[in-house]
């Protein structure tokens, strides 16, 4: 008994040091009127509330952070004003008045965030610099109809000093405080030292610094820390990488990006898994289909032994892009015009059809209809027709949208939304989406604009 007792006695004093364990996160902000304020953790580029309280007299106070991973958190309150912070199992204590938000801005506890602050008032000055710098550099551009000047060249070394120099500051703060997750944060931000990896024994050759950073922009970011996560690193990164790296003039370039990103990180790992799922949002519903094909067969559905709902959905919606490549046959369409009568595809006597998935509800297909008009002016007297496929379910709003816009082609529906078989089978959910055809009803091409589609239709037409 008394064995069990000290046991006893033994786990409520550990237990009991447990509960002390707590740290909280406070924040002053003076002129807040007494309203909800949330806590949001950070993955990536969304945001989830896990915390809110009540803002009383501008004190704005979460009890329960101990719990929370490390990581990059929002506080937001008065409906769309916010500051983000560092949480890492410390106090966080903070103030600042509403008027002056991110200016008033001080730090009273948290080393993390100590440096987070100071690091983000150097690098907006900087940016916005550089900024200033860039739009002025742009009207100069212009001005002289395209053409590099001196004044340009002037501007151009100012921007690179300006970034050498930021990076020179971060690395210092980075050094100065080892061990903390804004450490972690900065690094990875930290843009690769083109100069100093040109001074390593061994050192690769490059013909520029574009062609360095293209194979070592990812040097300074931890692939295996899942903690990072829990930031925006992943995803501004990548999409910087995307934006800044490859040509947008074929898949190939997309595809060996998306090779070499994927490539960083250990299979099935959090970061991996985060970075496919990253990547493949990213190019569903684009005009780079072929990248979204080869991330789907080769990542999304090779690596996974039982692909769940979702899963299965896209490696359908990849079944029915492969069948919808140019040179192959358009499914047939069989669907009622606004007059009841059913008008097939393979009834339409043309050189060319476009097809067209819209729907009344779609801004977007508002604003594309008259540039719709205008080609259809121009060719329908040269064999053009536009079979227009709808994905509203209401009758009405169909019918009048068409009617107020004046659409003089076959305009045609079930009635079924995105859940119609037609929709389905030229995997159109986003809208508008356009086929070219010829007139044996093949697919010339799938444009995702209408300077594409114009395109397409000089071609098809031979001017």
């Amino acid at each position: 008994m008394k064995k069990i007792s000290q046991v006893v006695i033994a786990f409520c004093i550990l237990f009991s040091g447990f509960s002390f364990a707590q740290h909280t996160v406070s924040y002053k902000v003076s002129g807040l009127k007494n309203s909800r304020a949330y806590l949001l953790s950070k993955y990536g580029s969304t945001f989830k509330i896990v915390d809110s309280c009540i803002a009383t007299q501008g004190n704005i106070v979460f009890n329960h952070s101990a719990s929370l991973p490390a990581g990059v958190y929002r506080i937001a309150f008065a409906d769309s004003l916010f500051t983000d912070i560092i949480l890492n199992h410390e106090n966080v204590r903070l103030s600042s008045h509403i008027s002056t938000l991110s200016d008033s801005l001080k730090v009273l506890e948290s080393k993390e965030n100590q440096v987070y602050h100071e690091y983000w008032i150097i690098s907006s000055h900087i940016q916005d610099t550089i900024d200033l710098i860039s739009v002025a550099g742009n009207k100069i551009y212009e001005e002289n109809g395209h053409k590099l000047t001196p004044a340009l060249d002037s501007m151009a070394r100012k921007t690179y000093q300006l970034s050498a120099q930021l990076d020179q500051i971060t690395n210092q703060l980075i050094i100065k405080n080892p061990g903390l997750y804004v450490t972690k944060l900065l690094k990875a931000y930290v843009t690769p030292d083109w100069l100093a990896y040109k001074k390593t024994p061994g050192a690769k050759i490059y013909k520029n610094k574009n062609a360095f950073l293209k194979e070592h922009y990812f040097d300074n970011v931890d692939f295996s820390d899942s903690t990072l996560l829990y930031s925006e690193v992943f995803y501004v990164l990548c999409n910087d990488y995307l934006s800044g790296f490859v040509n947008p003039e074929t898949d190939t370039g997309y595809i060996n990006a998306v090779d070499f990103i994927l490539g960083k990180a250990q299979p099935e790992s959090p970061v991996y898994n985060y970075l496919l799922d990253l990547l493949v949002n990213t190019f569903e519903d684009t005009e780079w289909e072929e990248t979204f094909i080869h991330l789907v067969d080769n990542y999304l559905l090779k690596n996974t032994c039982t692909p769940d709902e979702h899963d299965k959905t896209l490696g359908e919606r990849v079944a029915v892009m492969k069948q919808l490549k140019p040179g192959n046959k358009a499914p047939e369409i069989i669907l009622n015009d606004i007059d009841g009568r059913p008008r097939s595809l393979a009834g339409i006597e043309a050189k060319v059809t476009l097809l067209v998935f819209w729907s009344s509800t779609c801004e977007h297909c508002e604003k594309v209809m008259p540039q719709l008009q205008h080609i259809y002016a121009g060719y329908h007297p040269l064999g053009l027709e536009i079979l227009a496929i709808s994905a509203d379910t209401d009758k009405k709003s169909w019918v009048d949208a068409i009617n107020r816009q004046g659409l003089k082609w076959i305009n045609v529906a079930d009635l079924k939304g995105f859940q119609s078989p037609v929709i389905k089978a030229y995997n159109a959910f986003s809208t508008p989406t356009f086929f070219l055809l010829d007139h044996e009803k093949k697919i010339i091409s799938h444009p995702y604009s209408p300077k594409a589609m114009m395109e397409g239709m000089e071609k098809a037409f031979g001017k």
